[in-house]
């Protein structure tokens, strides 16, 4: 099940590469005036690898990953700079330069030389059949380079190099492609393999040049050295396929190199390191020259055929790699207590705790607390109920005595004055405090009009056993306000209110010779409450605490006496119940917290309650949303977790389409379709409509295939 497995160790975190400054001919190109997120966005960049020229420069939106729509064009320029401007977009853009149909030529940066002349001889300055450092050749039909930008990427004049194709193609092989984040994530690896920094803004120069090198810095020279390398290792006719095999390395090795090559048959970073170092030579920049041999020699020192060990900055990708693993760890902190799966019981010892029956029982105690209360105001008003009270006594000639004692007297009259008015040997202030008469629907009421108390008693035929004391508070003409006591008790449960307030609303006033329902019973309550164990249920449940009723009778009618149902409209019966307290099942599982009901038993049913988290941490208050028939079976619809400025919603999904969506306040999204098969894709983690992460059922659990190629499990 999902979540009940530990989350497998962070590998890496999530980010991106981005690219160096842009740089030509010992000058910068100047900083577009407008960002990313203006209507119109010039972007200037250069491609050095080296110079390129006439070069056709294609700009591309990256949607969900992939290569979407062409967003401009441009042509590099004899300095290798190229511009272009695109508007109402705002994202990652691919950038690839290829060779222009009209023809596109490199400048040699390699001091090993870049091949053979066999187009253009006028190129051949020194007449030596070869192309030496500094010359210029036709570029082929297949050259490709290649830079995946972020959306600050753009903002600074770039430069497409080597380095940044190796990068952009690394984030193009994440399981989410290229993204904000995996740019990063092969940004910082790439700078971790070779050793540089800065690529997405070191400007990347033209080694051609002396003067742009004097004015270079180390990281600069470096990073143009390295870009120049893979050329050396061959000609530039090989220059795409040597360039293709380094990326397949790359991507099949998680972003690592063969440190250094027994055969030689590969290329090694050793190999790399080798050609920068003798580039370096030729242009006498010797502290550089010095600490590529350094390198070399440690990583001759590696086992043959060995790969690197570089990583990704912790901080790579920023806030957005922070907020994709703060989700992931979020949910493998509460591993064991939330579930993905829609029919899996989440918080379990809580939902064991609320039991199968509890809202179901307390809603239906409730009705008949509520439709007890009708008779109530028979001792609110009780010189209203005297001749009333008189009409219910035994015979003709009690009834006659007292009509004619109470005559023109008020209840006060009677039990406080001087009168003493006796029937039959007995004082009629007792005679009237201790009436018992039938009332119907299996109750009968105890009266006594002087102390203002009914105790409505019986088994209704709704099969609700209730001793119920009404004491009159206050009347307001159409509310009447009571303090409440007594027990109400089912086959399933049994509830006991050890005090309250009970108010009935009457709309219309009310007619003691013609009692009805009330129109709306509101109170709170305190009250200890006992669900029973069934045969459906091995589990008991007990509940102290207080409630808090709201119901709205006004669709309930009585009905004739001899009805099958006392009352018609029960069903309708609108009720709003919090039970605020402390829940505990007979197995030791329990919280305190709060159920609340709201429109009855086909209404949701929602459970507040507050927790440690797993580690002890921090409290967190978590929230439960689910029906009577689904708590029942611990299913669950919404749970909503809040702890130390986080909220995640837990949305389960059941029909049409059977998964689960998971958000929380950095707007970071996983939606999933648990109806797929292991291995297939059930979903993405998103962060603003971005894809960070696929997700894929494994084995019962969830497989994270993070941008950065990364796994973890849920």
């Amino acid at each position: 099940m999902l979540l009940r497995n530990s989350l497998s160790s962070c590998i890496g975190l999530l980010c991106a590469l981005t690219f160096a400054g842009c740089g030509g001919g010992g000058s910068s190109a100047e900083a577009p005036t407008q960002a990313l997120h203006n209507a119109s966005t010039t972007v200037q960049g250069t491609v050095v690898k080296g110079i390129v020229r006439g070069g056709l420069v294609n700009a591309y939106k990256l949607k969900d990953g992939s290569i979407d729509t062409l967003l401009a064009s441009s042509t590099t320029d004899e300095s290798g700079q190229f511009s272009f401007q695109f508007s109402d977009y705002s994202g990652p853009v691919y950038v690839e330069v290829t060779a222009n149909s009209a023809g596109s030529w490199m400048v040699c940066d390699s001091g090993s030389g870049c091949g053979e002349h066999t187009d253009s001889t006028e190129l051949d300055k020194n007449s030596n059949g070869l192309i030496d450092f500094g010359e210029e050749f036709k570029l082929g039909s297949d050259f490709s380079l290649t830079a995946a930008l972020d959306s600050e990427g753009l903002t600074t004049p770039f430069s497409v190099t080597t380095l940044t194709h190796l990068a952009a193609q690394l984030a193009h092989s994440y399981p989410q492609g290229m993204n904000e984040i995996s740019i990063a994530v092969a940004r910082s690896q790439l700078e971790d393999l070779f050793g540089v920094s800065g690529i997405a803004s070191s400007k990347i120069i033209n080694l051609a040049d002396p003067d742009a090198i004097a004015n270079a810095g180390e990281q600069q020279l470096k990073q143009t050295l390295l870009s120049s390398a893979l050329i050396g290792m061959g000609n530039e006719t090989a220059f795409p396929q040597l360039l293709n095999a380094l990326v397949y390395q790359l991507q099949s090795q998680g972003g690592q190199m063969i440190t250094h090559s027994a055969d030689g048959n590969r290329i090694s970073l050793a190999d790399l390191i080798d050609e920068a170092m003798k580039t370096a030579r030729m242009l006498e920049l010797d502290n550089l020259a010095s600490s590529f041999q350094i390198t070399k020699t440690n990583l001759w020192t590696m086992d043959a055929g060995s790969l690197t060990e570089a990583k990704p900055s912790p901080t790579a990708a920023g806030d957005k790699a922070d907020l994709i693993n703060a989700f992931i760890n979020d949910l493998n902190t509460w591993q064991g207590y939330l579930s993905l799966s829609p029919d899996q019981t989440s918080f379990a010892n809580v939902v064991s705790s609320i039991g199968v029956s509890t809202g179901a029982d307390l809603n239906n105690m409730m009705k008949a607390v509520a439709l007890a209360g009708q008779y109530g105001p028979v001792v609110a008003l009780p010189d209203a109920a005297l001749s009333t009270a008189c009409n219910s006594l035994g015979n003709a000639l009690t009834r006659m005595t007292c009509h004619l004692l109470i005559s023109g007297k008020s209840l006060q009259d009677i039990c406080e004055g001087s009168l003493n008015l006796v029937i039959f040997n007995r004082s009629l202030c007792d005679v009237l405090n201790d009436l018992t008469l039938p009332l119907g629907n299996g109750l009968k009421g105890n009266f006594a009009l002087y102390d203002g108390i009914a105790r409505i008693y019986g088994t209704t035929l709704d099969g609700v056993e209730i001793d119920i004391t009404f004491t009159a508070l206050s009347n307001s003409g159409t509310s009447y306000a009571f303090s409440v006591s007594g027990t109400a008790d089912t086959d399933t449960g049994a509830l006991a209110i050890q005090s309250g307030e009970f108010a009935l609303t009457f709309e219309g006033g009310l007619d003691i010779k013609n009692l009805k329902l009330p129109e709306t019973a509101r109170g709170e309550i305190e009250v200890s409450y006992q669900q029973f164990a069934d045969s459906d249920s091995g589990d008991s449940t007990s509940f102290a605490g207080s409630l808090a009723i709201d119901l709205d009778l006004s669709g309930v009618r009585k009905l004739e006496s001899d009805a099958e149902h006392a009352y018609a409209g029960l069903d309708s019966v609108d009720l709003s119940l919090i039970a605020d307290g402390a829940f505990e099942s007979i197995y030791g599982d329990h919280f305190n917290g709060s159920l609340n009901l709201s429109g009855g038993l086909d209404s949701d049913i929602r459970v507040i309650f507050e927790t440690d988290l797993p580690d002890y941490s921090d409290r967190a208050t978590v929230s439960l949303i689910s029906t009577p028939e689904k708590l029942s079976s611990g299913a669950i619809e919404d749970i909503s977790i809040s702890w130390g400025g986080k909220r995640y919603d837990v949305m389960y999904f059941m029909a049409p389409s059977y998964g689960t969506r998971i958000s929380n306040q950095d707007s970071v999204i996983m939606d999933l379709d648990l109806t797929v098969e292991d291995g297939e894709t059930a979903g993405y983690i998103y962060h603003n409509g971005t894809r960070y992460a696929r997700v894929s059922p494994l084995n019962g659990s969830l497989l994270l295939e993070l941008s950065d190629g990364t796994e973890q499990v849920l």
